[in-house]
C-alpha cells in the first residue's frame, strides 16, 4: 500500500537513507516542484523543493511559504546549489518532534 502512494523513492547519494518524493510536477521544461516526505526514525517531515534550471534548488517547510515566494512575498528557507548539497541538507536535516 506504502509503494502506491509515493510516486518514486531516491536513494540520497551522501547517505543510505531515503527520503521518499510524494509529488513532483513540471512548471516549465527546466524548472520543477517536488514534495518530498523525509522520515527519521518515528518522525517524518515534508519539504517542497523548487528545482530552478537543476542548478538551484530551494526549499521550503511548508506550503504557504511556497505560495507566497512565488508572489514574491517571502524567501525560500534553505537554497542549495547542487544535488548533493540537497541531498546532504536531506540526509541530515533534524525533525523536531
Amino acid at each position: 500500500m506504502e509503494e502506491k502512494f509515493y510516486s518514486h523513492i531516491f536513494k540520497l547519494s551522501l547517505s543510505c537513507k531515503y527520503f521518499k518524493a510524494v509529488h513532483k510536477g513540471k512548471l516549465r521544461s527546466s524548472r520543477s516542484l517536488k514534495t518530498v516526505l523525509v522520515p527519521k526514525g518515528r518522525l517524518s517531515q515534508v519539504f517542497f523543493i523548487y528545482n530552478y534550471e537543476g542548478n538551484s534548488f530551494r526549499v521550503f517547510k511548508n506550503h504557504l511559504d511556497l505560495i507566497n515566494f512565488f508572489q514574491s512575498k517571502a524567501e525560500c528557507d534553505f537554497t542549495f546549489g547542487t544535488d548533493e548539497e540537497l541531498d546532504g541538507f536531506l540526509a541530515n536535516v533534524k525533525i523536531a518532534g
